[in-house]
Formats: C-alpha cells, structure tokens, sequence
C-alpha cells in the first residue's frame, strides 16, 4: 500500500511538469507573473497542503483557472490523496486494533490459567510447551496448510507500516503542490517551428543543421 501511494503520488507529480518548462522565479518563492497579470505563491500552496491535505492543489487549480490559455488542471489529484491517506488510516486502525486485542487475550489467558476472553481468538493453534492455553501464537503469529494466525508482532508491524505510509503520502502531498504551483505561470507556447539550413562546422566542412524553435 505504501509503495502504492508513493508511485500514485509520483505519477502526479510527472503529470504537473509533463507539458510545461519552468521559467524564472524571484527568491521569495513568486513566479514571474505572466501576461495575465496573475501571481501565483508557490510557498503559500505547500503551506495549505502541509495544514489540510488536498487545500494547495485545489489552491493551484484557481491558478490554473485565472490562465484562461492553461489546459493543466489539478483538481483530480485531491481524491487521490484522500484515498491514500484513507487507506492507510484504515489500515493502520485495523491493525492496531487487533495488536492491542491479542496482546489483552494472551495477558489474561496468563493471569487465568488459559481462560478464553475473547471467541474470535478461540482456534489459534495451541504449542506443546504451553501447558496453561495460553497460545503463544497470540504473540509471534503461526501458519499452517496456508492458514495464517497473525500474533501481536505481525499487527504491531503493519500498523507502524501504515502509519509511516500515512505520513509519507502526506508528505508527498505537500511536495506535490509545491511542484506543481511552480507550473501554473510558467508557459510554452504551442508554436514550435523546425528548421534545417546549410552549415559550415568548425574544420570547414559544409553540412546541414537542424533547428527546434520554441516560441
């Protein structure tokens, strides 16, 4: 889930700079205003984000929006945000929940001779060094003929799992949005032109050069 996130993030990322080539920023982190006499902060988009994930693109795509020849738009990576951090609160509820449920059962089999507390934990397989049903898997987990009874350890380590997945996809949100609010003044015009004329190289000798314009 977390390498998930990670490469959604970074797909987004491409996206912003996939059509666009940066152009000059003062040092207070403004860009250049273009001929539509907008400015937009690209600190101010991270800062939104780094509060409340998903407010420094909705605050690029008014940028994008006040460009009337901007076809960029940045609103859809909003969801996708969500999603991930969703996904990982989720999880990381999920197995934190189930790391504290079987560390109480094997606690209180210990103090009650192998008493069951909790039904759901009844069939987890029984060690023949355990003579008081206390169920040791409870806490290093145990599989057998593709069954797997996950103990404390396997849900402590998925729920610290998802919760660096939670950060990180946070994270990532503020980088994004401070990525992107660099494009939404930069511009390249779609007129580019090609062209091949004579040459003289350097040792003289004639040949034909080729020429990219980007207007």
């Amino acid at each position: 889930m977390l390498k998930s996130a990670a490469l959604l993030v970074l797909i987004m990322v491409s996206f912003s700079g996939w059509t666009q080539i940066d152009t000059l920023s003062d040092d207070s982190g403004v860009n250049a205003a273009t001929e539509s006499g907008y400015t937009h902060f690209t600190k101010r988009a991270a800062i939104w984000s780094a509060i409340v994930p998903g407010a420094g693109q909705i605050y690029n795509e008014f940028g994008y929006r006040k460009i009337p020849q901007k076809k960029h738009r940045a609103w859809w990576k909003v969801p996708i945000i969500y999603g991930g951090l969703g996904a990982c609160g989720y999880y990381f509820y999920q197995n934190n929940k189930f790391a504290y449920l079987t560390k109480k059962e094997f606690l209180f089999r210990e103090e009650n001779n192998g008493t069951v507390l909790d039904q759901r934990f009844i069939d987890y397989p029984v060690v023949d060094s355990d003579t008081t049903n206390r169920v040791f898997t409870l806490i290093n987990g145990y599989s057998s003929d593709g069954t797997d009874y996950l103990g404390f350890d396997q849900y402590a380590n998925r729920r610290d799992l998802f919760l660096f997945g939670f950060v990180g996809v946070w994270a990532l949100n503020i980088i994004e949005a401070y990525v992107d609010a660099h494009f939404v003044t930069f511009d390249v015009s779609e007129d580019l032109s090609l062209s091949i004329t004579p040459t003289i190289f350097a040792n003289r000798e004639p040949g034909l050069s080729l020429i990219f314009d980007f207007n």
